[in-house]
């Protein structure tokens, strides 16, 4: 019993008759019509999309009694002998048996002598990426400058492999993938001719599972043509394909947003008992969310997007607005994963199992828009009445003293200090100084004013002195330790700064200021900026102890699994 399979059966005979690759056709007949054929061609492209089809019609379009012609007629002896493969003069080459150097040879020996019957030797090399480098090589010289009666057409999945020296020496076409849609309609035509009763639903899945393949599509019919006779419907190509049909992925979904793990793994106990593969499982899942995190971002427009019957996109329509789209990338992260370790485990089933009760269980996702606007509305809940710096339901922000300090801290790399009082002036013209902000413990008001007196006359030399320790400060003389090989020291070591620091003391004392510098000994004491430093220190721990112990604060660490890493004050609105 001689049986010839669809994907033989049904191949194109002309031009005419090949599916979705009309820009190619075109050029092609464009390139006879106007007697503009080159001598080597290359056809790029996925398995089962028309290379090896589209190379035997332009061999007969080139061959034809009648040719070369855009319309070979079939019915010529040179037609007839391609269509029945036994051309003498078209040569079927197969790059992955025929790979070494020598085989090369052989065809250039043989390019030399003319055709025996037919117009051109046609040389189709399919899968040529799979010669060897050697082999290129020898072909170059032949390629480049064929004889005149010789024609080239390669075909090749992987053109990257192919040397740039080739590939310069050919005119290149990229096959595409064929849409779903359009291996839809031509499967019907196919199946109805064959005398099968074909449903809609049994199609989409034969389409879907081609993968933009014709061939691949023809075959899979034949499967299904072979398991369930004239009668094709989408419970029978599932079945004969193995594979998981939309009803399952509904189904799982709903379970995952339910948190059934129980029916979960149900799920995953009948695929594996039925012998389904879990990988295509998986993938066909993610093409499931995929969909519904189109649904639920473009709303309508998904339409053009989602390969599916118009029941499954109203179906996926209404299941997408079932969660916000963080929950559906949650599910695509955590599957996605379990598609990459299904490669390595050695028990698929235990992987797939795990994800799908690990999505069950875990937390769903907040948006993050939708969790800064519960901050705000808890922060700005209450009576208003809450202490401590801390508004009623509300993060604390360490009160608006405070904050401002700690901005002014920020802008100079340490705590400053308060900035200095307004000054009057008596009647005899001595300036006499308000009492100024706070000041660290420790530490005279009168020292706190001198140092911010000198910081807004002369920034550097205030620097100084916020880095000194003060021993005697008073009109006539005042005394300071510092660090002996320390910046700060040096920078009154000159007589010029002495001098000018000297006449700084004496404005602000208004008398004559004698200034004494020593070096300062351990234990002697500490400086303003250390002070400062550690009450911002202090603050800081304060404001980070306040916010952790909020409960805002430990829901985002509980649902994220987070680590607080800094804590900033509230900024003031000035104004």
């Amino acid at each position: 019993m001689s049986y010839l399979v669809l994907a033989r059966k049904w191949r194109p005979q002309t031009f005419e008759q090949v599916v979705g690759q009309q820009g190619v056709i075109r050029t092609l007949q464009n390139a006879i019509r106007l007697e503009r054929v080159g001598h080597a061609y290359l056809f790029c492209g996925a398995r089962g999309v028309g290379k090896t089809t589209v190379a035997r019609l332009l061999a007969k379009a080139l061959n034809c009694d009648k040719g070369p012609t855009p319309e070979p007629d079939n019915t010529c002896p040179r037609c007839q002998e391609i269509n029945e493969g036994r051309a003498s003069d078209v040569f079927e080459i197969d790059g992955a048996s025929n790979t070494g150097v020598d085989d090369v040879r052989a065809l250039r020996e043989n390019v030399r002598y003319l055709p025996g019957s037919s117009r051109f030797k046609i040389y189709i090399i399919d899968e040529v990426h799979m010669l060897s480098t050697s082999a290129f090589n020898a072909l170059l010289k032949t390629l480049e400058e064929p004889p005149a009666h010789v024609k080239f057409i390669f075909a090749t999945t992987e053109p990257h492999k192919i040397p740039l020296t080739v590939l310069s020496r050919c005119q290149r076409f990229d096959f595409k993938r064929l849409p779903a849609g359009l291996i839809e309609k031509h499967l019907r035509r196919v199946l109805e001719a064959e005398g099968a009763r074909v449903e809609d639903g049994g199609l989409h899945l034969i389409a879907r599972e081609a993968a933009g393949s014709m061939r691949d599509a023809l075959s899979l019919a034949d499967q299904v043509m072979a398991f369930a006779g004239d009668d094709i419907t989408s419970e029978r190509v599932a079945e004969a394909l193995g594979l998981t049909g939309d009803e399952l992925f509904f189904e799982v979904i709903e379970h995952l947003l339910a948190g059934r793990g129980q029916e979960l793994v149900e799920v995953v106990d009948r695929l594996f008992t039925a012998g389904h593969d879990l990988k295509r499982f998986v993938e066909g899942l993610l093409w499931h969310v995929r969909n519904l995190l189109l649904y639920r971002t473009l709303d309508s427009e998904a339409d053009k997007l989602v390969d599916a019957l118009a029941e499954t996109r109203s179906r996926l329509s209404t299941q997408a607005k079932k969660a916000e789209r963080v929950r559906w990338y949650q599910i695509f992260d955590v599957m996605s994963r379990a598609l990459e370790d299904l490669a390595r485990h050695p028990v698929p089933r235990l992987v797939v199992e795990t994800a799908l009760l690990r999505l069950a269980t875990l937390e769903p996702l907040a948006d993050l828009a939708s969790l800064v606007q519960k901050v705000e509305q808890l922060a700005g809940s209450g009576d208003g009445s809450g202490g401590g710096g801390r508004p009623a339901g509300g993060i604390p922000t360490g009160g608006a003293r405070a904050s401002g300090q700690r901005t002014e801290a920020r802008r100079h790399g340490s705590r400053p200090p308060p900035a200095p009082a307004p000054q009057a002036t008596d009647a005899a013209g001595t300036a006499a100084a308000t009492e100024p902000g706070p000041v660290p413990e420790g530490f005279s008001p009168e020292w706190a004013r001198l140092v911010a007196f000198v910081s807004r006359k002369r920034p550097g030399l205030g620097s100084v002195l916020n880095h000194a320790v003060p021993l005697e400060v008073g009109p006539g003389r005042v005394r300071l330790a510092l660090e002996g090989n320390s910046f700060f020291a040096e920078q009154l070591q000159g007589d010029g700064k002495r001098r000018e620091m000297e006449k700084l003391l004496e404005e602000f004392f208004a008398t004559p200021t004698r200034l004494v510098i020593e070096e300062r000994r351990p234990g002697q004491g500490t400086t303003l900026a250390q002070a400062w430093e550690d009450m911002r220190q202090a603050d800081e721990q304060k404001l980070r102890e306040q916010s952790l112990a909020h409960p805002m604060v430990q829901e985002a660490i509980r649902v994220f699994g987070a680590s607080v890493e800094q804590v900033r004050p509230k900024p003031e609105v000035e104004g």
